[in-house]
């Protein structure tokens, strides 16, 4: 059967290397995120412009 002992050194470690993974994870996470987001802002500003240099071609017609 299963002992009853306890081993308090391998409960921390166990929960700081979970801890850690966690981190790490979030840390990725949050970082990709942030890419997308700045990709996300460079394409719209290229698609403003390149609709209002369309729209003036379109005035100009």
């Amino acid at each position: 059967m299963w002992r009853k002992t306890s081993r308090p050194g391998f409960t921390i470690i166990d929960s700081l290397i979970g801890l850690t993974i966690i981190c790490t994870f979030s840390l990725f996470y949050i970082q990709t995120i942030h890419q997308m987001n700045k990709k996300i802002d460079s394409s719209e500003q290229v698609m403003i412009s390149e609709r209002d240099k369309y729209e003036a071609e379109i005035i100009n017609e």
